[in-house]
């Protein structure tokens, strides 16, 4: 499969291309230079440019857009803000409006688990509880951008997928941190978009069956976040941080 994969300069979209390489065709988008990964073709483009993206899209069946905010953003402060705001929100929109013209049937959004930050700690959260994004503008972003893709699935044969991930960090990387319920290894959100892309819902008729949103975290004792749904799609978390959490009994 052709993919286009956003915000390559990003590790969450250099860690779903060394998944997907092995497989698939892959071209990756930022905004500023880099060099790409092995067997991977780069292309520098703007969310914000129309005709960019239309370039970018070309070939493609399938896109990942990781929301990654690309490297030379502003310093923290209104700039930042409104420079999130537009990509998050506009740039979600150029893309996929690029993207269905182009004639692409699949799209993988990655939402953030921060949305239920100011749920009591000690509730097991799904997917049927109600998001509660924060005034800050990188959480609340992104979740405008969700729904963007939402609302594509809602109009166009779209399927329409988003993973609602939790806090990425390297399980490697953890010693000597206070363990999180959160934490989501990069390589086990990289699989978790493999096991999107597989879903294929374009001709439903009905657009909840093109729309879908999913929670993706670690497998750890007494999880804040349920991932059964995840499970649906094929994914099983590799990365657990089994040496941070007490031996689980049986």
């Amino acid at each position: 499969m052709n993919v286009l994969i956003t915000g390559a300069a990003g590790r969450l979209a250099q860690a779903i291309a060394a998944a997907l390489v092995p497989e698939h065709r892959l071209r990756l988008i930022d905004r500023v230079p880099m060099t790409p990964p092995e067997r991977t073709e780069f292309m520098q483009a703007d969310l914000l440019d129309p005709d960019a993206m239309w370039r970018a899209m070309r070939g493609m069946q399938a896109v990942i857009h990781t929301a990654t905010p690309p490297p030379d953003l502003p310093e923290p402060g209104l700039a930042r803000d409104q420079e999130l705001l537009e990509l998050n929100s506009r740039g979600t929109h150029v893309l996929l409006s690029a993207a269905v013209d182009a004639g692409v049937r699949r799209c993988v959004y990655a939402g953030t688990l921060a949305l239920f930050r100011e749920y009591p700690q000690d509730v097991y959260i799904s997917e049927h509880w109600r998001p509660l994004p924060s005034l800050e503008m990188a959480e609340m972003s992104n979740y405008m951008g969700e729904l963007i893709c939402r609302e594509f699935a809602r109009e166009r044969r779209l399927t329409a997928t988003a993973l609602r991930l939790g806090t990425l960090v390297d399980e490697d990387e953890t010693e000597g941190q206070p363990p999180d319920p959160a934490w989501l290894d990069y390589r086990d959100a990289a699989q978790a978009f493999v096991c999107a892309l597989k879903r294929e819902a374009s001709d439903e008729v009905h657009w909840m069956r093109r729309w879908t949103m999913v929670h993706v975290g670690a497998d750890v004792p007494n999880p804040r976040f349920l991932i059964e749904q995840a499970r649906h799609l094929g994914y099983r978390p590799v990365h657990n941080f089994a040496r941070h959490w007490p031996a689980r009994e049986g």
